[in-house]
């Protein structure tokens, strides 16, 4: 089958720029272990590391997925030991792994000319780790899903994803005991997505016709945690995975005009306190750059925000930085994603497109500050960073990061 070919998002593409040759890379508190251009593939996603062995998906923005993976036993040095390619009419740019199960996930693009492409979740036995082999798909409703979560306490995988008769995405909620055969439990909403039974709860000039898409849902206990896009953050009680009652939504775009795409919100184990991460979607800072704030949920149900975290100053007139440089550079400028894995005692990693990886101390969510930070060095196709994703490796305490437009894998470590 030929390989199609898929018009760059709007956000990825050239924009003017003030760089006339690469970026520098730029740290503190943090030091350089290793990188890999990832043979050509990389358009890093998300990252997974156990036992030595790390596997990076492809962001899928250009018209290509697959999954490399390699041996990092000694970061220095990391070694492509195979790299997947699957069908470009499938985006898939999630890979978690669940005993021994590799799990992907698949949003089937409009206009799909490929049958073998299935909505949902894809199944890898991963009993030999640097060999994955796929068994079957999870068909869902079209088109697919979006991000996959694994509540290991649990054993369920909240996912934002399409269920017919509904508005948008909501959470798709599979037992997964046994993870070659999961079931399919029920889902999750936000009053208003359910059709012909509700009347939207938001504002839809604003906030669109999908409403509450969701983005992604974070186990906290026996609740999940939401992050509605352009409806701001939620919570469910998944007491009964069967019945989750939804409890609230808090929106600051629509009270605000906060940033626009509500990405993660999750609370650490351990804590009381959650973090709520927007993501910046346009160039140039077309739109206010997105960023962390930090809620006290000791009353579960009534959420209050009690700060905000910017690497640099922002004037409030414009909701722009004072320092130009970071909205002219032809990239996005903003938070994207946390390390999701952490727990109260740990350092918060966010990753801020051009602005690289920032480190947090949180253990005062009312007064967070940063204590590090990476910027990787550009190249000469592209002058700056869009670092994308992070994830630690608890064995090692190594930091990965991937970067959205073509940079690689950069593997760092803290030293503060």
């Amino acid at each position: 089958m030929p390989r199609p070919h898929f018009e760059t998002p709007k956000a990825e593409k050239d924009y003017p720029s003030c760089l006339a040759a690469p970026r520098p890379e730029e740290k503190r508190n943090v030091r350089l272990v290793g990188h890999t251009s990832l043979n050509g593939w990389g358009d890093g996603f998300q990252i997974r590391v156990r036992g030595g062995v790390c596997y990076v998906k492809r962001t899928g923005l250009y018209g290509e997925n697959g999954i490399t993976i390699l041996d990092v036993s000694d970061p220095r040095k990391p070694k492509i030991i195979r790299q997947i390619g699957e069908s470009p009419w499938g985006r898939s740019h999630k890979v978690l792994l669940v005993d021994d199960v590799l799990v992907t996930n698949t949003e089937v693009r409009a206009g799909c000319a490929d049958p073998a492409v299935k909505p949902g979740l894809r199944l890898w036995d991963n009993s030999d780790p640097r060999n994955p082999r796929f068994v079957k798909d999870v068909v869902t409703d079209m088109p697919g899903i979006h991000r996959p979560v694994y509540d290991p306490a649990r054993k369920l995988m909240y996912s934002g994803g399409f269920r017919d008769g509904y508005r948008g995405r909501v959470l798709l909620i599979h037992d997964f005991k046994d993870p070659l055969n999961p079931a399919y439990v029920g889902e999750a909403w936000v009053p208003g997505q359910k059709e012909g039974a509700e009347e939207p709860t938001w504002d839809p000039v604003l906030v669109g016709p999908r409403g509450c898409d969701l983005h992604e849902g974070i186990p906290h206990g026996t609740y999940v945690s939401g992050a509605l896009r352009k409806g701001g953050i939620c919570m469910w009680d998944l007491a009964d995975p069967a019945k989750p009652k939804f409890l609230w939504r808090h929106n600051p775009y629509e009270t605000h005009g906060w940033s626009p795409a509500s990405h993660t919100f999750i609370v650490p184990p351990g804590s009381e306190f959650g973090i709520a991460v927007s993501e910046t979607h346009t160039v140039n800072c077309a739109h206010p750059p997105a960023f962390v704030a930090f809620y006290d949920l000791r009353n579960v149900n009534v959420p209050l925000p009690v700060s905000t975290f910017q690497p640099y100053p922002i004037d409030p007139v414009s909701m722009r930085p004072l320092d130009p440089f970071w909205c002219s550079q032809g990239s996005r400028y903003g938070s994207h994603n946390v390390w999701h894995w952490m727990k109260k005692e740990d350092l918060l990693f966010v990753t801020w497109f051009n602005a690289g990886l920032r480190i947090l101390d949180w253990s005062n969510p009312f007064a967070p500050k940063e204590v590090g930070y990476y910027i990787p060095a550009g190249n000469k196709e592209r002058f700056s960073p869009q670092t994308n994703e992070v994830f630690v490796d608890r064995e090692t305490g190594l930091i990965y990061i991937s970067d959205r437009w073509g940079l690689g894998m950069h593997i760092l470590e803290y030293t503060g």
